[in-house]
């Protein structure tokens, strides 16, 4: 019996598969850490790791080699599957779009009909040809569907089929068909149709993992629907398999229709839609009941209720806001490590929008189009750069090389000579030490602390000052010498050091050559070809101009350099 390498102890810049042009992890997508993103070739790949635990192994290489078969341009591509006495795991081209639970979170009270449109049609003609072909999906939830451009993509396909059961730790439990709870679950087109009809349902009246509670009950009417399209959509998607459509395509020409009726014709004024009910409550849960269910057969779940009569109208449950409960978070945060010490500070940063590129027109090209981009969660921000004694407090703990400091002493300047991987290292054992979840900053998050509310070329004017900048002309004593000690200069409005300038700092992004297709909301924006990484902020070495708010640079991930650092995001989960 094989002993396939335990993927609960992969990590960050391992190399896995064959020794020449391995796959090198870039970070992990699941909790149990089997799925990752890795680089190859100047491509990024997602990896989706065999586990003897959850089902048997010649099982997950021939349906991996089947679906590798499979192409669509709404569905992402698989490719052969990678098997050794070692490794053992499936390998699909990395979605660059923006997942479906963010995209719905620019929508709270339900997106237009147009946008749904949009992202669902290209769905509904994939799943319809492809189930013909007795291709099954599987895992249909806010996360594995991704827009590209307006328009929805698929992810993962069949990647859950050789799975013993799916549960919650697999998709989001709110979208798991009633048969997967069964003692002997199965897997069918009809499941699919059941979970698009939810994520369609999903997207019409409001929901995400952005929303600051989960919908209670489906609302009597939607706006945007006339009464028979709202009634026939909720129908198609009850629990009960003979309810369920036989063809997605025709639930969106059902809908489409929608567009072109005339409201007007009835005598009676529309009904206003009904406040819905939101608690507070884990994602883990299922949406309530669609209608009365049998409680021994899903005593585990909880589906969306009949609607209620208005004779007995819902009771409001108050709920205290997402931006209350932020509101109501620490401004600065220095939390404890499980060893002892402590993570870097960090500065809390409120939701906000702002104008993100080459504002001021003096920038490259890769800083255009000037794009709005909303930013609907808080997070915390260091307010330094990682240091050298916060670094090397991660390099003791997990017996890496100390990396150099080029004779300018260690202490309270910034690390530097670290990899791209060598950052993305230190955030995953600070995650571990903290409990908390710690990663390097988006492009958006970056440039959005750096410009602290400015709209010029730094956040202090368009010309560097002495005393706000260490670069190669800027008035230190550091210039084109060495990096210095951390918050030497003034900090910016938010309490931010050393934004422009000291050393570059590295960012999760992929590299753009423009902003064009770049995401409107925060997010990570990765790509297919992801050539090189993200640098920001400039460096003592540079000239003032590439410490702009806007500069941008490419780097590859596996390179090091001296004017080279990073500093770190604390997700907030409200």
């Amino acid at each position: 019996m094989n002993h396939f390498y335990d993927v609960s102890k992969l990590s960050i810049g391992q190399q896995v598969g064959v020794e020449v042009d391995p796959y090198v992890l870039n970070y992990p997508l699941s909790d149990d850490r089997s799925v990752w993103v890795a680089d190859q070739g100047g491509q990024s790949f997602v990896l989706r790791f065999y586990r003897s635990d959850r089902g048997d192994v010649n099982q997950f290489l021939s349906i991996a080699r089947r679906h590798a078969k499979l192409k669509h341009p709404a569905i992402t591509r698989s490719y052969p599957p990678f098997y050794s006495n070692l490794w053992v795991f499936s390998i699909y081209s990395l979605c660059g779009g923006e997942r479906l639970f963010s995209h719905l979170g620019k929508y709270p009270d339900g997106a237009p009909l147009n946008i749904v449109l949009s992202i669902f049609d290209p769905i509904a003609k994939a799943l319809d040809q492809v189930h013909q072909h007795g291709y099954i999906h599987g895992h249909l939830d806010l996360s594995s569907v991704h827009v590209v451009n307006g328009a929805g993509v698929l992810t993962g396909f069949g990647t859950h089929s050789w799975l013993d059961k799916i549960t919650d730790q697999d998709m989001d439990e709110r979208f798991i068909p009633p048969e997967y709870k069964k003692r002997r679950p199965s897997m069918s087109v009809a499941s699919d149709n059941y979970m698009f009809m939810r994520l369609l349902l999903a997207s019409l009246v409001g929901e995400s993992w952005l929303d600051d509670g989960k919908l209670d009950h489906l609302p009597d009417h939607v706006d945007t629907l006339n009464q028979e399209t709202w009634d026939k959509l909720r129908k198609w998607a009850h629990p009960s398999e003979r309810n369920r459509p036989k063809s997605l395509v025709e639930v969106m020409r059902f809908l489409r229709a929608n567009l072109f009726l005339n409201s007007s014709k009835s005598s009676v004024e529309p009904v206003k839609r009904e406040t819905v009910r939101k608690r507070k409550i884990n994602k883990k849960w299922l949406w309530s009941a669609l209608g009365t269910i049998t409680a021994s057969t899903f005593a585990a779940v909880i589906l969306w209720p009949e609607p209620e009569s208005s004779a007995n109208p819902p009771q409001v449950t108050a709920t205290v806001s997402a931006e209350s409960r932020f509101d109501a978070l620490p401004q600065i945060l220095e939390e404890d490590l499980k060893d002892g010490g402590k993570a870097p500070k960090v500065e809390k940063i409120a939701p906000a929008t702002f104008q993100m590129g080459d504002i001021n027109g003096s920038g490259d090209d890769n800083e255009s189009p000037v794009h709005e981009v909303n930013i609907p969660t808080g997070f915390y921000f260091s307010k330094n750069e990682v240091t050298f004694d916060q670094y090397d407090r991660f390099v003791a703990a997990t017996g890496r090389m100390p990396p150099p400091d080029n004779g300018w002493g260690r202490a309270n300047r910034p690390v530097i000579n670290v990899s791209w991987y060598d950052a993305k290292a230190y955030t995953a054992w600070l995650s571990e030490q903290t409990g908390a979840e710690y990663r390097l900053p988006t492009e958006i998050e970056w440039e959005y602390s750096a410009r602290a509310g400015s709209t010029t070329a730094y956040w202090y004017g368009n010309d560097v000052k002495p005393g706000y900048s260490v670069c190669d002309s800027c008035g230190s004593q550091w210039d084109g010498v060495s990096t210095a000690p951390v918050a030497s200069q003034a900090s910016n409005p938010l309490g931010i050091f050393d934004m422009h300038g000291n050393v570059a700092e590295w960012v999760e992004d992929c590299y753009h050559d423009s902003y064009e297709g770049a995401p409107a909301t925060n997010q990570v924006w990765l790509s297919d070809q992801c050539t090189g990484r993200v640098l920001r902020g400039g460096s003592w070495f540079d000239v003032p101009t590439v410490g702009r708010s806007a500069t941008r640079y490419r780097a590859e991930p596996t390179l090091r350099a001296s004017n080279w650092g990073f500093r770190v995001v604390r997700v907030v989960k409200l």
